[in-house]
């Protein structure tokens, strides 16, 4: 399981721009009356980001974990293919992505992974929030959670299947923007990421996504898939 997260499986999905109201204030919006405009109404609003910092909870559920392993911290995106996930939780460990390469920086474990990005930028459903969408061509689209409070989620099914992962579900805002992803990998472990505080940026730091491993750390390489 660890090595799904370790190469942007455990990243993958869709971020976000900023709401254009303030925080704790609630506004409602009209519900599409289908599933596909709902996907191209957040197709529309994550091509026209730029970039973005938010604050992030990642959710790790598996048959292989004895109970949900939760992890935190603070991510920075700039498109094309760039990211950064740094990590309260656990302490140290860090994530990067510069369009090429990721690095996966294990501070306990006295590791880090580093692995190529395939074509689409990552290996896994990442690939959407790196590189412009086209969900309604590259998904089939429909509802998901029936019965689930809030905010309906959307179900996304790869048209042509993918080994990294079976399906994506995301719970878009009343501005169209993803608030939360989950990826369900094909042998039934799921990722969910939930993000807040977010800030739409034009720039960001180039040396963000830049990673230079500490001495006395083993460099392990992963192979292209």
């Amino acid at each position: 399981m660890r090595s799904s997260i370790l190469l942007w499986g455990a990243i993958p999905a869709i971020l976000i721009a900023t709401p254009s109201w303030a925080e704790g204030e609630t506004r409602t919006a009209p519900v599409p009356a289908d599933a596909v405009s709902e996907a191209r109404s957040v197709e529309e609003a994550l091509n026209g980001l730029r970039g973005l910092v938010a604050s992030f909870t990642q959710t790790v559920e598996s048959a292989g974990l004895p109970r949900p392993q939760i992890e935190k911290g603070t991510v920075y995106l700039m498109r094309p293919g760039r990211m950064r996930w740094e990590y309260e939780v656990p302490r140290g460990k860090l994530a990067i992505a510069d369009g090429r390469k990721s690095w996966v920086y294990l501070p306990e474990e006295r590791q880090v992974l580093v692995a190529p990005l395939d074509q689409e930028g990552s290996r896994s459903g990442i690939a959407i929030l790196l590189q412009r969408v086209d969900l309604v061509g590259s998904f089939e689209i429909s509802w998901g959670g029936e019965n689930q409070r809030g905010p309906r989620p959307l179900l996304l099914k790869p048209r042509a299947p993918r080994p990294e992962y079976d399906h994506l579900l995301l719970t878009p805002g009343p501005d169209h923007l993803v608030r939360v992803l989950t990826i369900f990998d094909p042998l039934g472990s799921r990722i969910t990421y939930r993000f807040d505080r977010l800030r739409r940026v034009e720039t960001l730091d180039d040396e963000l996504f830049r990673f230079e491993t500490p001495a006395g750390i083993e460099i392990q390489e992963i192979p292209p898939s």
